[in-house]
């Protein structure tokens, strides 16, 4: 395994191409830094630069080496600098995004919860759409911990994302145009949608969490007429909805937050109640983002 100081070594004489400037950059001298080299090249049991009196360049088991060392001391700074800043705050501070469709009284309740628990941290909210989520994957995110709606327990072994236990669940609900057939009934069932052959909107969402918003079948086993359309956020959706025959599966409170005129919403039935979760990413405030999650499901246990 190399030391951090050989990790340094090789990474500056890699970017100044000459070990003078890259002894005065690590502070040390030119021999020394000669020295490193050698011992990288001895752990990894090559060569890795082409030197010659006039210059220094890196030879192609050198460039391997390079990029992939890069990557990852670029991560451990970061780590670091995340670490430096929660000290210096004094416990740190906790970035939660939230749905936002997510009731605000849930919002503001769990802030409040998990403040109480931990005095020693702040928590700083915001607001995100819900289908930001699958945007992050795979890149860095902007919130440490996300609120929002998670009908399955856990995603795809392949994806590094934490799912907390459930924090809130609310029943189903299709969204109707003011003119469509069903928007004056008390409540409309998921087999009577699939039976009418009415079109039902499928949202920019992965398989495998869209497969839980959005069942192709019935618990009767009848097809439910999918359409997938360009809609990613709720104001896409609700444009849609309001314009044409299609109807929206979503939950009974959207209209809360998300008011349209042409646009009713009803209760829904033979579905069971969506479910909102705390989810996070490995990294520096895991463990935090951790807390966060279970904090929200004990309070909203507690208050029923």
């Amino acid at each position: 395994m190399l030391e951090t100081r050989e990790i340094e070594a090789f990474l500056s004489v890699a970017e100044e191409l000459h070990f003078g400037r890259a002894a005065e950059r690590l502070r040390l001298s030119t021999s020394r830094v000669s020295h490193l080299i050698r011992a990288v090249e001895r752990r990894v049991g090559t060569q890795l630069f082409v030197r010659s009196s006039r210059s220094v360049t890196l030879n192609p088991h050198g460039a391997q080496l390079y990029a992939g060392l890069r990557a990852a001391y670029i991560q451990i700074e970061r780590v670091l600098d995340d670490v430096r800043r929660a000290g210096a705050l004094g416990g740190g501070v906790l970035r939660v995004g939230f749905s936002t469709t997510v009731p605000e009284k849930l919002r503001t309740g769990l802030v409040g919860a998990f403040e109480r628990s931990h005095p020693e941290c702040r928590v700083v909210a915001s607001g995100l759409p819900t289908t930001d989520l699958f945007r992050w994957l795979g890149k860095e995110w902007p919130v440490d911990v996300f609120v929002t709606w998670m009908p399955p327990a856990s995603a795809p072994a392949e994806l590094p994302l934490r799912i907390g236990p459930v924090i809130h669940r609310e029943p189903r609900a299709v969204m109707l145009g003011s003119g469509h057939p069903l928007a004056g009934h008390d409540t409309v069932d998921i087999e009577e949608l699939a039976a009418g052959g009415h079109p039902v909107i499928y949202p920019q969402l992965p398989a495998w969490f869209g497969e839980h918003w959005a069942p192709a079948t019935t618990p009767a086993g009848r097809t439910v007429h999918l359409r997938r359309l360009p809609a990613g956020y709720v104001e896409d959706v609700l444009r849609i909805v309001a314009e044409g025959e299609c109807a929206h599966l979503t939950f009974t409170s959207l209209l809360e937050a998300y008011g349209r005129p042409g646009v009713a919403l009803v209760p829904l039935t033979g579905l069971p109640p969506v479910a909102v979760r705390a989810v996070w990413v490995a990294g520096p405030q895991e463990q935090l983002a951790s807390a966060f999650a279970e904090c929200a499901a004990a309070f909203t246990a507690d208050a029923g």
